[in-house]
């Protein structure tokens, strides 16, 4: 029996000898796994859910294996254009040997693993496993490396309906292609279609439907451009020295504003004055003396910022203590309604970007401790699981009952 399906973008093809066997989808997974070193382009488009509203990227993947790098295995780095979203011409994401940046929405995020490698580490949320920083985020999953564990995963689980096509006819080009059911207790969570070159075993197209059958659905299609697996990386390509000589005029101003917040430590905190968020009075440092504060400059858009501001609540008992919620968006209906839906700790203040460059924050969450004599006793810059007891600590050593 021959199939034909056309996919969201405009890609036909045709399903022949239909097989149930795991050892064809192992096959796949065993050459994904096999390849050395990849470069590739590839159209990455989201089709949004209820408005049918569309944006496209365009990636630039590279990656290749690195053995002695025992939290990854792999070094890669990215690159994203968008015709649709101006914006995001210029963001980068680069991985190698436990250094990590992601370079988006004109912020700069860095983590070394020698430095702090909980980040890294992958996490449990609800009996799901969520991966490190450096496995995270949509478009590490376009990586052959990320389809092969994320088809392990759907091969191990006995729910998921797999089925194999292993003579796929694309423009005459023969191929090997899968389409997954994924099931969370009996009810369908994700509908994939994955095709692959019969010949180099690289990814040609692939097409991701989240929560299918329901009004937040969500469809992601991928069309790889290109793909070449023999050509190797000149040495050192992907080592931190090299990406920063690439990216060193994006990534120095950053890491000078990183160094200013640091150093703000034992300095007089700059006074400002900002509007509270919902409300027309303002926030005044100056008027503070009394109160030991936590500022905590945050943006709506990052997970970390929310697991910066449940942290507040360990304070709440506090009395001589306030938090303070520094939202670098500007106050708006959209910002109102998610401070009601998300119950934004302490006072919240809006429109902060101006001050925190004055603080020097180049990421966020960026965390200053500041004394009733407005001296800043403690810098905190990005999440850390263990947030709370160094908070904590910073205020036991510098704040006397």
């Amino acid at each position: 029996m021959i199939k034909k399906i056309t996919c969201l973008i405009g890609i036909s093809f045709y399903f022949i000898t239909v097989f149930s066997e795991t050892n064809q989808v192992s096959q796949i997974i065993s050459r994904l796994n096999q390849i050395e070193h990849y470069r590739g382009e590839a159209l990455f488009r989201v089709t949004l859910p209820m408005t049918d509203e569309e944006v496209e990227y365009k990636l630039s993947l590279q990656y290749q294996k690195n053995p002695a790098d025992t939290l990854y295995g792999y070094s890669y780095f990215i690159d994203l254009t968008s015709e649709s979203n101006p914006a995001i011409n210029g963001n980068f994401i680069y991985y190698g040997s436990g250094n990590y940046y992601n370079f988006s929405n004109h912020r700069l995020r860095e983590y070394h693993a020698e430095e702090d490698p909980a980040p890294f580490y992958d996490k449990m949320n609800n009996k799901s496993e969520l991966p490190g920083i450096h496995r995270s985020g949509l478009f590490i999953e376009e990586f052959p490396m990320e389809i092969a564990s994320r088809l392990q995963k759907s091969l191990n689980n006995p729910e998921n309906r797999i089925q194999t096509y292993s003579d796929t006819l694309i423009n005459n080009r023969k191929c090997n292609a899968l389409y997954i059911d994924e099931y969370i207790n009996g009810e369908t969570i994700r509908s994939s279609v994955y095709i692959f070159d019969s010949e180099s075993g690289t990814p040609i197209f692939k097409e991701i439907e989240n929560n299918p059958g329901h009004l937040g659905s969500q469809t992601v299609t991928v069309k790889y451009i290109s793909s070449d697996i023999k050509t190797p990386f000149p040495n050192n390509f992907f080592s931190e020295e090299n990406f920063i000589k690439q990216k060193g005029n994006i990534i120095a101003p950053f890491r000078s504003n990183y160094f200013k917040a640091q150093n703000l430590a034992g300095k007089t905190a700059p006074n400002f004055s900002l509007p509270l968020l919902n409300n027309e009075k303002r926030f005044d440092l100056s008027e503070y003396e009394d109160r030991t504060l936590i500022l905590a400059f945050v943006d709506t858009t990052s997970s970390f910022c929310k697991k910066t501001l449940d942290c507040a609540k360990y304070f709440s008992d506090n009395k001589s203590l306030l938090w303070i919620t520094l939202l670098s968006e500007k106050n708006s209906d959209d910002l109102i309604k998610y401070q009601e839906e998300n119950v934004l700790p302490g006072i919240v203040i809006c429109d902060a970007q101006n001050i925190a460059a004055q603080y020097g924050i180049a990421n966020y969450p960026t965390l200053f401790v500041i004394s009733p004599e407005k001296r800043i006793i403690g810098v905190q810059i990005g999440y850390d699981p263990d947030m709370v007891q160094n908070l904590q600590q910073i205020l036991e050593t510098n704040i006397k009952d």
